[in-house]
């Protein structure tokens, strides 16, 4: 085998090899890492308590403007 012969299958086995690591790189299975599955669900149970907490909190909010309210009119009826 010439030289120049050799060098071309080089070459076609080189751009083989390149074209294959394209493909397996592009269709290959994609990795989900656990960790961050776990931390997206550990964020979306903190984010649903905090909401469920800031809702609990604005109820007792306005009971406490309610009771507020009821006082201030009451003491302005007694001093009135």
């Amino acid at each position: 085998m010439p030289m120049g012969q050799i060098a071309e299958y080089g070459i076609a086995i080189f751009a083989i090899a390149a074209l294959a690591w394209v493909l397996v790189s592009i269709l290959g299975k994609k990795k989900t890492d656990p960790d961050l599955v776990k931390v997206i669900s550990d964020n979306t149970k903190a984010m649903t308590e905090l909401a469920t907490l800031i809702r609990e909190q604005s109820e007792l909010l306005r009971q406490q403007s309610e009771v507020i309210t009821n006082l201030r009119i009451e003491a302005a009826r007694k001093a009135g």
